[in-house]
């Protein structure tokens, strides 16, 4: 299918402008982006006037289609033990959840689906477009991210029936002992001394460098703990919620992490999020981190991820890096920043229309296109 946007005004991401532009779609990708394209045969052609165009938003750790709205709708925690990797968000998530229509009229094209936090080591988290009739059909990445949480959430979940852990010793100890493990497998592996185990082989990617951790932490010493022992093994990560990192972010100035913050606006259920502001992503954006913000849907309802940010905004947030913190910066975090999170020719075709400020809470969705598949219209 092919698609020709007309007189549209683009938001560069990277410059932090907009600019007058068309905008040609062919199957799935951006073909070309210029003034006047001419045009022979096309499929669609949506007149942009008057309309601002911005890159799909991008929600980089959500539960949406896992955590549904429905008795027994908790599919992202298998709690009988505290290690579970292989349990596979996609295995978890239900395509047809109203969420996803929802969130496809905000303007939210790609996602991080993953296992919740009730476990040590939870499962494998999965990029996602936010439109198609099957998870299979919507799977861009099936094990993008090997999910691990530390601080209140497992300690609570297994202290509370007698069993381990109980403590926050206790989560960094089995975090410590399974991937040594995994990492003795390797070598034996490497050797000949051992045979191959599915098991194990979960672990590998992580090993290799090939995909991060992806840390559950809100307190400073669990961020700090997870720090440690993610970079003792030598594994990439990323640091999701983050709730106390701006009191702590000198300890971590140089190193090169992406920062998941979220959910905004959180509701303070918990003592490890007493210190949450809803001027963390400034001041971290500030000095310098790669910032998104998050859903963590459905304890934010991702549909409304752009308000809350734009909230922020209002407490003082530059605009273009609140864009970024939606777009390319989720984009880079999550290693696809060369096929989404701007617009720019090659890249998918993940594109919103909206009439006004996307940020702004009167704003609407005129058109959310996926991959170059009209995925919500509006427009009349």
């Amino acid at each position: 299918m092919s698609i020709l946007i007309k007189n549209g005004r683009i938001f560069d991401v990277h410059k932090g402008f907009f600019t007058q532009n068309d905008i040609l779609i062919s199957g799935s990708k951006i073909k070309k982006i210029d003034k006047c394209i001419s045009y022979g045969k096309v499929d669609k052609i949506i007149n942009a006037d008057n309309k601002n165009i911005f890159p799909g938003f991008i929600d980089a750790h959500t539960h949406i289609g896992m955590w549904t709205y429905t008795n027994n709708g908790n599919d992202a925690n298998e709690c009988v033990a505290p290690v579970t990797p292989l349990m596979r968000a996609i295995d978890g998530a239900n395509p047809k959840d109203k969420c996803f229509k929802e969130i496809l009229a905000s303007g939210f094209t790609t996602a991080m689906i993953t296992p919740g936090s009730g476990n040590v080591i939870g499962g494998q988290a999965a990029i996602i477009k936010t439109f198609g009739s099957s998870i299979q059909e919507m799977i861009e990445k099936p094990y993008a991210a090997l999910k691990i949480a530390l601080g209140e959430n497992p300690k609570n979940v297994y202290g509370s029936i007698g069993k381990s852990p109980s403590s926050r010793m206790s989560t960094s100890a089995i975090l410590e002992e399974e991937f040594t493990k995994a990492i003795l497998y390797k070598e034996k592996k490497e050797k000949g001394n051992v045979d191959e185990s599915f098991y194990w082989e979960t672990y590998m990617p992580v090993i290799n460098k090939e995909i991060p951790l992806k840390i559950h932490a809100h307190r400073a010493d669990d961020i700090l703990s997870a720090v440690r022992i993610a970079e003792n093994f030598g594994f990439k990560y990323t640091l999701d919620h983050f709730t106390e990192g701006y009191l702590i972010d000198e300890e971590l100035i140089n190193k090169d992490v992406p920062l998941l913050i979220g959910p905004p606006m959180l509701f303070k259920s918990k003592q490890e999020v007493k210190n949450s502001s809803i001027n963390s992503a400034k001041i971290l954006s500030d000095r310098g981190y790669n910032v998104s913000v998050i859903s963590d849907h459905p304890f934010a309802n991702a549909s409304y991820l752009s308000a809350f940010v734009g909230l922020m905004v209002k407490e003082g947030l530059d605009y273009i890096k609140a864009i970024r913190m939606l777009t390319i910066n989720p984009a880079k975090a999550l290693g696809i920043d060369d096929l989404v999170g701007s617009i720019e020719e090659e890249k998918d075709a993940d594109i919103v229309i909206f009439d006004g400020d996307p940020l702004e809470i009167r704003t609407n969705v005129i058109t959310t296109i996926v991959k170059g598949k009209i995925a919500y219209n509006n427009y009349s």
